[in-house]
């Protein structure tokens, strides 16, 4: 399955359980869903898919994309 990436430059447009990216330096360094926001503060907390671990994404300090299924369209 293909997916696309929709860079998030306001942390207030993520929500609970959306599929998230963070990448630093253009690295990836997390790949998870979302279980908690505080926008206000800059950050973020997802449960890591590689280690099962929870971290928080600072958006200052990562480049966090927004991961979405693609569309496919039918030939």
């Amino acid at each position: 399955m293909s997916v696309s990436l929709t860079r998030i430059t306001d942390l207030r447009s993520l929500t609970l359980g959306d599929t998230v990216q963070a990448s630093r330096f253009g690295s990836l360094h997390y790949r998870g869903r979302v279980e908690a926001t505080a926008p206000a503060l800059g950050v973020v907390w997802i449960r890591d898919d590689a280690t099962g671990c929870r971290a928080m994404l600072h958006g200052n300090v990562f480049e966090v994309s927004l991961l979405r299924p693609a569309l496919q369209f039918a030939a």
